[in-house]
């Protein structure tokens, strides 16, 4: 006989107690089995409904071009470290408000950081037509924004197609900078790429890791009711 067999043998008619007690056994026995039941078919759909979250996840990033994130990784960017090829990365930056003029570093252009103005420049999505004060600009950097600074002999067509990427869009300002020797650069607290053309892909690679990024030491503070003017 089996075990099925031997839990659903009938029980003696004369016995009223031991019928109670062997129904209420099987009442139990039952309900355990449902409950097991249920708790492999929900494992089984969070399961499925994980790895399809995973399926969506790595389609979404393979198109385009960057590895699938950690779920548990928000941003998957860096501060310390290269996130976009080409760039340079700059670290012990100071931090101090300082009213007057900032010596910031020659060979750095504009400056990625460092002592600035207690005002920022307003940077959402502001595009300026003259070169801005860098020591309101770098406050601007602090807070998140990526500046987009172009050289003066850029052909007109490639400012307007970095201005359709910065006008109106916050945490993001752009300015003509006379002498800078690469034809577009973008700048972040920290970080700098330098590229020839406005329709360099790693433009765009650069505003998705940097704007509001984990390398501004207060992000997400406000980029408006700053600085309204070069």
């Amino acid at each position: 006989m089996s075990q099925d067999q031997r839990q659903h043998a009938p029980v003696p008619a004369g016995d009223d107690d031991a019928r109670r007690a062997r129904l209420d056994e099987l009442r139990r026995q039952d309900a355990l089995r449902a409950r097991r039941g249920r708790r492999l078919r929900t494992g089984a759909t969070a399961g499925g409904v994980l790895a399809a979250v995973a399926v969506v996840l790595g389609l979404v990033a393979s198109m385009h071009g960057r590895p699938a994130q950690d779920p548990d990784d928000a941003s998957g960017i860096d501060p310390d470290r290269v996130n976009v090829r080409g760039e340079r990365v700059y670290e012990d930056l100071e931090r101090d408000h300082v009213k007057g003029e900032v010596d910031y570093p020659a060979d750095v252009r504009p400056p990625v950081g460092g002592r600035h103005d207690p005002q920022w420049q307003n940077a959402n999505g502001d595009v300026y037509t003259r070169p801005l004060r860098e020591e309101n600009a770098v406050h601007s950097l602090e807070h998140g924004t990526v500046w987009v600074t172009y050289s003066t002999d850029l052909p007109q067509a490639e400012v307007e197609e970095l201005r359709a990427k910065v006008a109106g869009v916050p945490y993001r300002m752009m300015s003509p900078l006379p002498g800078q020797e690469s034809p577009v650069r973008l700048t972040a607290w920290g970080h700098q790429l330098s590229v020839d053309s406005a329709a360099d892909p790693r433009v765009d690679a650069f505003f998705d890791a940097y704007v509001q990024g984990p390398q501004a030491p207060e992000q997400g503070a406000p980029v408006t009711g700053g600085k309204a003017t070069p």
